[in-house]
């Protein structure tokens, strides 16, 4: 696995429950806009509680492990 993914899913909290802040914050982005558009869109599962997402730790590490760019043999990024 790509060592970059593999310190991003480090840096997430050790919590069964994460949210999308948990998220962003461990892959750097400055805002949680590309986390919930992707639970709106169904690449990430979660549940509204209290009109906040919850996140299951498995299921944001499977997330960020998605998000690897994984290059074809034979070509260039």
């Amino acid at each position: 696995m790509n060592a970059t993914t593999e310190a991003i899913i480090a840096r997430l909290p050790k919590k069964a429950l994460l949210v999308p802040a948990d998220i962003a914050a461990a892959c750097g982005l400055a805002t949680t806009n590309a986390i919930i558009s992707d639970i709106k869109c169904g690449k990430v599962a979660a549940a509204a509680i209290g009109g906040k997402y919850v996140i299951s730790s498995a299921e944001a590490e499977r997330y960020v492990r998605s998000l690897a760019y994984t290059p074809e043999e034979g070509t260039l990024p």
